[in-house]
């Protein structure tokens, strides 16, 4: 099966009523992980790529590796390029065969990002990529956190961004923060629907590790069709790991290894319910 285009999944989620959810992966393992749990509950799935891991991986070896085994699941699987600051890892990410890609611009002034923004675009777009970009800005926890209320999303700015720059997705930032625990986000879902009212782009959210499980009806409805989801899987996985090494102090590290996907795996499922996409693909 050929990598899916993120946008025709993202329109029979938006008729169907569910989630398109997207988990962040950074080595052949977790790459294993999100695919195989997708295909376990019959689900599309978004395989991302964060830039901020790349520096945990040889790109062109980790890419190598996920194409083909994205290419062989037996669902819809998009590969997508997370939070990408430079046009160059963009363009890398293209041509080694990734089908969707975000440009984040965050620190760029706003005349900047909407120019370096609409670049993307028209060199994905000329090829049949789609793209995503972040309005406002998701803070990180430990980071940028403190910031968050002042870099909310203005929804009377989105549509002149869109129309700038042409992109398909956008990330809202409407009150999650990336690392968050589960259930702290407080997310301002009538900024979310005022956005809905004013533009036609798929929505998405980050930061979903933080969200209540009753945050995803409310998205839902709000008219998001894109969940990115990664530090509950880190957890899941270091979890497991130090519970096995407490255990048995001499487990070898295939084992060990093997235990964390299975654990991230898990996690994967567990949201796939929660995104009400099981059985869609």
């Amino acid at each position: 099966m050929p990598l899916e285009s993120l946008i025709p999944l993202l329109d029979e989620a938006r008729e169907k009523s569910y989630i398109v959810g997207s988990f962040n992966a950074f080595n052949l393992e977790t790459v294993r992980a999100v695919v195989s749990a997708a295909e376990e509950m019959s689900s599309p799935v978004v395989v991302a790529v964060a830039a901020s891991h790349l520096r945990y991986t040889d790109f062109e070896a980790l890419v190598g590796a996920a194409v083909p085994l994205c290419r062989r699941a037996r669902v819809p699987v998009v590969l997508h390029l997370d939070h990408a600051e430079t046009l160059d890892v963009v363009t890398r990410s293209i041509r080694a065969g990734f089908t969707s890609v975000m440009f984040d611009g965050y620190g760029l002034s706003a005349e900047e990002k909407c120019r370096q923004t609409r670049s993307v675009t028209d060199l994905a777009h000329s090829i049949g990529i789609s793209v995503e970009a972040e309005l406002g800005h998701i803070t990180k926890v430990g980071v940028d956190r403190d910031q968050r209320d002042e870099l909310l999303i203005d929804p009377s700015l989105a549509g002149d961004f869109i129309s700038a720059t042409g992109v398909d997705v956008v990330a809202a930032a409407i009150g999650s923060v990336h690392g968050q625990q589960a259930g702290e986000a407080q997310l301002d879902f009538a900024r979310l629907v005022e956005l809905r009212e004013k533009v036609q782009c798929h929505l998405s959210l980050h930061g979903g590790s933080g969200m209540a499980e009753t945050h995803v009806g409310q998205a839902i409805a709000a008219g998001v069709t894109k969940i990115s989801y990664f530090t509950g899987l880190s957890r899941d996985a270091v979890d497991r790991a130090t519970s096995l090494l407490a255990a048995d102090p001499d487990i070898r590290l295939p084992a060990l290894c093997d235990e964390m996907r299975q654990a991230v795996q898990e996690g994967v499922r567990r949201q796939l319910t929660l995104y009400r996409s099981v059985g869609t693909a």
